[in-house]
């Protein structure tokens, strides 16, 4: 009788089974040990104060589909049984999240309620179910890729996603949206956004063993966040694709623990054909006109660098935002964890050198871009800085791909928001260009002692909103003699100020050139080395100077910052 065939585990064979060794299992007890002091782990107070949410917003979105239907006139039994169930996905649902990880959740409505309606009718009737003091964040971003409301609920940080089902009258709890039919008629926004709660049940059933990918997929999640190489809308891996990663060196080491998986993790993806995709599965093929990753037959699909596919139907490339730059700082990443992991294995180095903090704002760079989204109004912030954020990327791109004297054009992966008070309209174009000589703490009765009670500054008292992301340069050789930037900068700009939620009267956006010295002092950790201000050279012979950075597309920063500031938590 012929012995009962092995599984095989995604497209390949498996590189090996060899079960854990003493040393192995040693290594990850330690990370394992490494990670909870790190407080990688969600405690089971916090845990149910999840499920806590989770349920509020069931009911949330049960009312905002009633609302929305009886505003268009439905009639009873149309707006009674309209039904509405909220999915998660990402590391919630993956079972690899912490204290300080936000939920990602999918809102799935019946097809005659549709994106609009959820903008216009769920932030209402979220903050009229919910008390005020919980709320401490409440953003819609209708204009990013997957258009998303972030908020911030009893602690919780929570991204909320949309689809409208168009072949789907009613939205019953026991509905499996990995069910094809679901798919039926989506716009590409919507498939985008169904995608993540299928690709995450995939996910999960595509590993062998689920606690050592748990386990592997955490400690990447921290090495990649620390390493500030964390993140879609910049221009890296978000968790989907980290967790595919994962998911991938899991197959082919298919008995591992934890550690060795996330060693082998970094010397495969070092070594990685790119751009070979990483498959977990074969790419199915289907009907209901839905487009599948395919570079044979798509264009844009033969540029994506670093391609991962997600192993739902339809398969997508969830990397498809990586650029040139972003892949070059990634493999530097993967070659120095590769050498770290190395002097872990022979006891020479520990976890926590792994996950040491990117040095980002202290060595990496001379120059950077400080883009500066400026509000006058707290509430029209919320939704600017989101709009901006989300167009960061563009701006990288566009120098990625012009012949600028720019090398590396390298996104930093979080933003710093800070409050202003200005006297006349001279502090305020100072705060525009990035000056901090106006930086106040965020007290909301601070800021409303100097608004203007008239909503027009008129030349006076007025407080201003700021959030700034950094972009660090690596100058191509002779780089700061024919840097011009201008049209990248320009593109970005006017992509911005494009946007249907931008309103000119209250919102601007420049990008500053900003050297390493005069970083603020807020982008630092405790501890860390700041750079100094080299000493001036002589001029030899008569030679002209550096070309001056306003020539080049760049608003010209007018003041060093003095001040420190509140600064969102830096990886």
């Amino acid at each position: 009788m012929d012995a009962p065939q092995k599984r095989q585990w995604g497209i390949t064979n498996i590189i090996s089974d060899a079960a854990p060794s003493e040393h192995d299992l040693k290594l990850n007890d330690q990370l394992l040990d490494t990670l909870k002091n790190k407080n990688n782990f969600e405690t089971s107070e916090g845990t149910e104060a999840r499920y806590k949410v989770l349920k509020h917003l069931q009911r949330v979105v049960e009312e905002f589909i009633r609302r929305a239907a009886k505003a268009k006139g439905f009639p009873a039994s149309t707006v009674d049984n309209g039904g509405g169930k909220i999915c998660t996905f990402g590391s919630y649902a993956l079972g690899a999240y912490g204290p300080a990880s936000d939920i990602d959740t999918l809102v799935v409505a019946p097809r005659h309620v549709n994106m609009d309606d959820f903008f216009e009718h769920f932030p209402p009737t979220f903050k009229e179910m919910s008390l005020a003091s919980d709320i401490a964040e409440f953003t819609a971003v209708k204009d990013a890729y997957v258009p998303i409301i972030k908020m911030e609920y009893l602690g919780i940080s929570i991204d909320l996603l949309f689809a409208s089902l168009p072949s789907v009258p009613n939205v019953k709890q026991d509905m499996d949206l990995l069910e094809k039919g679901v798919l039926r008629g989506l716009d590409d926004a919507a498939m985008r956004s169904v995608n993540g709660t299928r690709v995450t049940k995939e996910l999960i059933e595509s590993v062998p063993q689920v606690k050592s990918f748990r386990h592997a997929l955490r400690a990447i999640k921290l090495w990649s966040n620390q390493r500030a190489i964390y993140g879609a809308v910049f221009g890296y891996p978000g968790g989907v694709a980290w967790a595919i990663m994962v998911a991938r060196i899991c197959q082919l080491y298919p008995f591992a623990c934890g550690a060795t998986i996330v060693s082998k993790f970094f010397n495969l993806m070092l070594k990685w054909k790119w751009p070979r995709p990483v498959l977990l599965k074969e790419i199915e093929e289907g009907s209901l006109n839905l487009r599948v990753w395919n570079p044979t037959i798509y264009p844009q699909d033969k540029y994506h660098l670093m391609p991962v596919i997600t192993p739902a139907f339809p398969s997508m490339c969830s990397t498809h935002t990586i650029m040139h730059s972003t892949k070059a700082v990634m493999l530097d990443e993967f070659k120095r964890a590769d050498s770290i992991m190395t002097e872990i294995a022979g006891n020479k180095k520990t976890w926590d050198d792994l996950f040491h903090r990117h040095t980002f704002f202290t060595t990496d760079h001379k120059y950077y871009l400080s883009v500066v989204a400026t509000s006058t109004t707290k509430e029209a912030h919320a939704t600017f800085a989101g709009l901006v954020q989300s167009k960061v990327r563009i701006l990288v791109k566009g120098i990625d791909e012009s012949d600028d004297g720019v090398k590396i054009a390298r996104p930093y992966t979080k933003s710093f928001d800070r409050t202003h008070r200005s006297k006349n309209d001279e502090d305020t174009e100072r705060v525009k260009q990035g000056s901090l000589d106006y930086m106040v703490n965020d007290d909301p009765e601070l800021a409303e002692s100097v608004q203007p009670t008239n909503g027009d500054a008129d030349n006076g008292p007025q407080t201003i909103y700021t959030s700034t992301w950094y972009i660090g340069l690596t100058l191509s050789e002779g780089g700061t003699k024919s840097l011009d930037i201008s049209y990248p900068v320009g593109e970005f700009k006017r992509m911005v100020s494009a946007a249907d939620s931008y309103q000119e009267a209250f919102m601007t956006v420049r990008v500053v050139h900003t050297r390493s010295h005069q970083l603020p002092a807020d982008v630092f950790e405790t501890g860390e080395a700041r750079p100094e201000k080299a000493e001036k050279r002589k001029r030899a012979h008569g030679k002209a100077g550096k070309r001056q950075f306003a020539q080049t597309g760049l608003d010209v920063r007018n003041s060093q910052p003095t001040k420190s500031a509140r600064r969102t938590p830096a990886p």
